[in-house]
């Protein structure tokens, strides 16, 4: 009897765990890695110009919005 008490409750953890796996899955598409890449992209066509002008237009284009999210990401992995 002891034994079957421990499978249901090693069951109910297994289920647990799956759930929270899927619930981590699911949160993780609210960046598209498609876009994150788009704008790596774009930060690495700067312009090589070490005018004030140049560097503040390559500022202005440059969307870093999802940035904070990608590294909060990135920190929850290697935690």
């Amino acid at each position: 009897m002891k034994t079957n008490q421990s499978l249901i409750a090693l069951l109910a953890i297994l289920v647990l765990v799956l759930a929270g796996i899927g619930y981590l899955f699911s949160i993780n598409t609210l960046v598209s890695p498609i876009k994150f890449e788009k704008e790596i992209t774009k930060v690495e066509k700067t312009s090589e110009s070490n005018e004030i002008t140049d560097i503040e237009d390559d500022l202005d284009t440059t969307d870093f919005d999802n940035l904070d999210t990608e590294l909060a990401k990135i920190e929850t992995e290697l935690n």
